[in-house]
């Protein structure tokens, strides 16, 4: 058993290369961890082991665009589902956990919603929460005038950002897809999300802008969600890691052997208006 996240291992999935580290026992019960904008799989280092400790099987992936992963013509959110579900399929995991931060919490509600059956249960970390529609949005806008995207690429640090971009961890390319498309409303997803059965652990700080102002809205969505404030930052893992990972692996050992739920039929269209 690999009692730390183990090298980049890699995958080729829809045309591209992914990478992805592993951690923990093999027949363990499966978690995927699903890192941030502009961040990579090496995130978890300091989580993934005290998972495998407690019998998970860990699966962090780079994200295209991200880490060693290739980078792509397109980042369109649902490109970056589609690639999870994808080496779901490679790695032979029907069913797993989802642990994602910021976008990556983002990404874990669209794989639910998009394929619920595939999903156990969910710890979203500092999730960005999109506007249901053009009024929500326009609200947003208001509340933090200029741009969003500026904001998020600043909470990342220049020094940071500049020192992925030279090293290649990073396509700088895919910000202007991602950061529009979290601000453009989405209706469909709000649909899907509302259906969602499985156990959510909702986590945010109190004074992450935007993200802890909205997280009662994601919560009330959610049928099935915990929340839990922790502190202050973005970055819960790193800043606040024992909590962190005190109540992720106590809602995650609550909930493994919970029974099969009833899922919705799965729409055609990823998430329709």
């Amino acid at each position: 058993m690999e009692s730390r996240l183990s090298n980049c291992r890699f995958v080729k999935i829809r045309g591209h290369r992914m990478a992805y580290r592993v951690c923990g026992p093999e027949a363990g019960p499966a978690v995927m961890l699903i890192h941030a904008f502009a961040s990579q799989s090496a995130t978890w280092r300091n989580i993934a082991p005290a998972l495998a400790r407690s019998g998970f099987r860990v699966v962090a992936p780079d994200l295209r665009g991200h880490g060693r992963s290739a980078r792509t013509a397109c980042y369109a959110l649902a490109e970056f589902d589609q690639d999870l579900i994808a080496l779901l399929d490679a790695l032979e995991l029907e069913k797993v956990s989802l642990a994602g931060h910021s976008l990556g919490g983002h990404l874990a509600l669209r794989l639910a919603a998009h394929r619920p059956e595939r999903v156990e249960q969910m710890v979203i970390e500092a999730a960005p929460v999109p506007p249901r529609d053009a009024e929500d949005a326009a609200a947003i806008a208001a509340a933090r005038p200029g741009s969003a995207g500026k904001h998020a690429l600043q909470r990342l640090g220049v020094g940071r950002l500049l020192r992925l971009v030279l090293l290649r961890q990073f396509d700088v390319r895919s910000a202007r897809s991602v950061l529009a498309e979290l601000k453009a409303p989405m209706p469909g997803w709000w649909q899907r999300v509302a259906t969602l059965p499985h156990p959510c652990l909702l986590m945010a700080s109190h004074d992450d802008g935007l993200v802890s102002a909205r997280l009662s809205l994601l919560a009330n969505a959610l049928p099935n969600a915990t929340v839990l404030r922790l502190g202050s930052g973005h970055h819960l893992h790193g800043e606040h890691r024992e909590t962190f990972l005190a109540a992720m692996l106590s809602f995650f050992r609550k909930n493994t052997d919970a029974s099969p739920a009833t899922f919705p039929e799965p729409s055609p269209g990823l998430y329709p208006a």
